[in-house]
């Protein structure tokens, strides 16, 4: 499984059906990742049926290498203009906001590029049909 599974299905559970508030529209244009990501460039507010953005936008989720003082992330947080949303103490990720005219994908290539970062990924959301 990628290091991403379940930090994906943990925000999902965290975010998505806890809070209720599922996003409801928006287009989707692939972007220029490698990883085939897709960006919502109507802002991820709305979801057109049967679609739904891949990732939430403005937000990244970032694992730090062991042994980093709170002093040094607040550094690293500092110097990519992150904005802390939260810490998910049980898998030891933060999810941060990115500065506002950054995308999520330069933002995420970044911080993978830091040494101190473990890794770092989009916000990724998860749907389920029911029917």
């Amino acid at each position: 499984m990628p290091k991403f599974g379940l930090v994906t299905i943990s925000i999902f559970f965290l975010f998505g059906y806890a809070s209720g508030e599922m996003f409801t529209g928006g287009t989707r244009t692939p972007s220029n990742s490698p990883r085939g990501m897709y960006r919502d460039t109507e802002g991820c507010e709305r979801r057109e049926k049967g679609k739904q953005p891949l990732f939430i936008p403005g937000e990244v989720l970032v694992k730090f290498k062991p042994g980093l003082t709170s002093r040094e992330i607040d550094g690293i947080r500092e110097a990519y203009g992150l904005s802390l949303i939260k810490r998910i103490e049980g898998i030891g990720v933060y999810l941060f906001k990115i500065p506002h005219g950054s995308t999520v994908e330069d933002m995420v290539e970044a911080l993978n590029r830091d040494p101190k970062v473990e890794y770092a990924e989009p916000n990724f959301t998860v749907s389920i049909t029911v029917k």
